[in-house]
């Protein structure tokens, strides 16, 4: 019988360093993932914080296109396009989202398009700092959409938003 006592002791201190193990091993693995986590919250914050940008000009080239002008102002890089948002709204309504269609010219709908960037030096198709885009916004449903005064909203994947308020339209 003595043993037996001493195997079940035995059993008894094995299993002991074996929860041992899993609860540090766990406790090392939550670590490492809130500090992660905390890292990517921070690097997320400092591209907010070096986001900056402004409209510099809104001009109506046909009766059914607006296109707007965007400066980077910042020292961060503006490339996430799929991510950004638009709103144009018009004189007494509502804001109408159009959605990002592509580089190039825009197609039918409620959309907008990166017609170019300028100079496009650094970074080929991102808007880095001190570069000018052009975006055409397309699908307005009536030229009376555009008759000013007209508010435009552009938001970066980032979180920055400017806004722009337009009493002529040229």
């Amino acid at each position: 019988m003595a043993g037996a006592e001493i195997i079940g002791a035995a059993i008894g201190v094995l299993l002991l360093i074996l929860v041992g193990y899993l609860l540090i091993g766990s406790a090392l693995t939550t670590a490492e993932v809130v500090t992660s986590a905390q890292k990517d919250i921070t690097v997320q914050n400092e591209a907010r914080l070096q986001t900056v940008f402004a409209i510099s000009g809104i001009y109506s080239t046909s009766l059914k296109v607006l296109t707007v002008y965007i400066v980077n102002s910042g020292s961060e890089t503006i490339g996430d396009f799929n991510h950004m948002d638009v709103y144009v709204t018009p004189s007494g309504g509502s804001p109408v989202y159009h959605s990002f269609t592509g580089t190039g010219s825009g197609v039918a709908g409620s959309s907008w398009s990166n017609t170019g960037i300028s100079p496009d030096n650094i970074h080929t198709g991102m808007l880095d700092p001190d570069e000018t885009m052009v975006v055409t916004i397309t699908g307005f449903e009536s030229p009376e959409f555009l008759s000013p005064p007209i508010a435009v909203s552009v938001s970066t994947a980032t979180g920055v938003t400017r806004f722009a308020y337009v009493s002529y339209v040229s």
